[in-house]
């Protein structure tokens, strides 16, 4: 098999493999997740997400990001033609990686098929295992349906849905296209039976291959941008004065680097480009940051042109590189600890009567009990008509704690108690945490009997105060007549 063992070689220097590339092939995308796992850049980005865990409490359960690249290894997709309209894309994916990787791929695959019959299908015209997973049927308009403006219009037929094909072929490798002869034929080019862009001296991207060393991600095209671009936008313009072009990013040595190169249409056109990324270059080395790594990041980029060729070359430490991306995931942590801990709400408003804390696990409680009830009896509190009551709470770690009731009886025991639930209540003060209500009774001494829940696995704080009204003017200093002022 000449186009895997070419691969082998040309996997450690991390660069696409031409001979999976068909020779008429006009575009092409091709992804090292080897090359990105195992250089600086990629180690920074992959502890990043690796941070980003979900603790069960009995331990972390995440992606292993570096098992996850080693079993995907590679990517190349490519065709003949580009269109914003993926329908009319043609050509197929090559994905070369672990066994594991077939097994997983098509594990789901079985599984989606058993479940959904008709929206993962499985193929038997293959000569080798292969399912199709169908585009959802989208609804036809009904004859007669009542269009803008009342106007009635003509039943249309829905377009047919678009398909993709998975195929998993004897060579070691996942073959991924819209239609069978697609992936027969990538099949024959990775057998080396077909001319490749290894084989064929004049295939169209054979002039790009060169820049993909060193790339864990690259891409090359021959199309005319007009596909993809309106004319008459910007980005059309500017990519129309370009016949073809390629980009690669990677590492080569210590440094990372990206290649980008266009093919002008004419000398003209040649000339305009290299202004047009010169000026690019220009606008971002005066870019002013307080950052030397960064400034020096800016100012590495490079423009040449030769002949109707203009190629932007930007190389960078790959150290000091992953140091700023270090930098970057350190920068919130770091505003987060200049704000200090996060402060106790307040939980008094006016005169305290009680404050207590529960405990993670509360007497008789153990972690996962359901909720505790408990009442917190106050005793001697003078009230006046009028006097606000103010029943704060606050929960560090699991679900807030929360108010039963609260029960007010005369010091004397005579009469009724009052009762006052929290839904008859008026929430107050920083996240609505405070409960308050007005006292109705009469002026006189009263126990306080307040029932309150919270939750075993949260320390939850309580506070209980009161704000006794504003007195009112006696009805002398109302009516006594108000002294003229004088100028002294």
């Amino acid at each position: 098999m000449p186009a895997l063992s070419l691969w082998a070689a040309s996997s450690a220097n991390a660069a696409i493999n031409p001979a999976v590339v068909p020779a008429e092939a006009r575009w092409v995308v091709y992804a090292d997740m080897n090359a990105l796992r195992t250089s600086a850049i990629g180690k920074e980005l992959i502890a990043l997400a690796e941070k980003n865990k979900f603790d069960t409490g009995a331990g972390k359960v995440g992606v292993d990001w570096q098992k996850l690249l080693a079993t995907i290894g590679s990517a190349t997709a490519y065709g003949t033609n580009l269109s914003r309209d993926a329908k009319d894309i043609d050509g197929a994916s090559v994905i070369e990686g672990t066994a594991d990787l077939r097994k997983i791929a098509e594990s789901i695959l079985i599984q989606m098929n058993l479940a959904d019959p008709d929206a993962v299908g499985e193929l038997t015209d293959l000569p080798f295992p292969a399912y199709v997973i169908k585009e959802p049927k989208p609804k036809a308009s009904k004859a007669g349906a009542p269009g803008a403006g009342g106007a009635t219009v003509k039943a249309t037929s829905a377009s047919a849905p678009m398909e993709v094909i998975v195929a998993f072929p004897p060579e070691p490798v996942v073959i991924v296209s819209k239609s069978k002869a697609q992936v027969l034929k990538a099949r024959e080019v990775v057998r080396g039976a077909t001319p490749s862009v290894a084989s064929a001296a004049n295939a169209p991207l054979r002039k790009f291959i060169e820049a993909s060393k060193g790339a864990y991600l690259f891409t090359a095209s021959t199309v005319p941008a007009g596909t993809l671009f309106p004319e008459d936008g910007p980005q059309g313009r500017i990519l129309k004065m370009a016949n073809s072009g390629s980009l690669a990013l990677g590492e080569r040595g210590e440094n990372v680097f990206a290649h980008s190169e266009l093919v002008a249409s004419s000398n003209q056109m040649g000339e305009k480009l290299m202004k047009i990324l010169q000026g690019l270059t220009a606008m971002l080395s005066l870019a002013e940051t307080n950052d030397k790594q960064l400034a020096e990041f800016l100012e590495s980029a490079v423009v040449n042109r030769k002949g109707d060729t203009v190629t932007l070359d930007l190389a960078y430490s790959s150290a000091r590189l992953a140091q700023m991306i270090k930098q970057l995931q350190q920068a919130p942590q770091s505003r987060a600890s200049d704000r200090g801990p996060a402060r106790m709400p307040q939980m008094i408003n006016g005169t305290a009567l009680a404050e207590w804390q529960t405990a993670k696990t509360e007497a008789g409680a153990v972690e996962g009990a359901a909720d505790v009830t408990a009442t917190r009896t106050i005793e001697n509190v003078t009230l006046k008509n009028g006097t606000l009551f103010t029943l704060a709470r606050h929960a560090t770690g699991g679900k807030m704690p929360r108010w039963e009731q609260i029960e007010i009886v005369p010091a004397s025991g005579g009469g009724a108690p009052l009762v006052f639930r929290p839904e008859f209540m008026r929430a107050a003060g920083q996240r609505g945490l405070w409960s308050q209500f007005p006292f109705p009774g009469a002026d006189g001494d009263y126990t306080l009997k307040v029932t309150y829940v919270s939750t075993p696995g949260a320390q939850a704080s309580f506070a209980v105060s009161i704000k006794d009204p504003a007195p009112r003017p006696s009805p002398a200093a109302a009516s006594a007549p108000v002294a003229p002022k004088t100028n002294e």
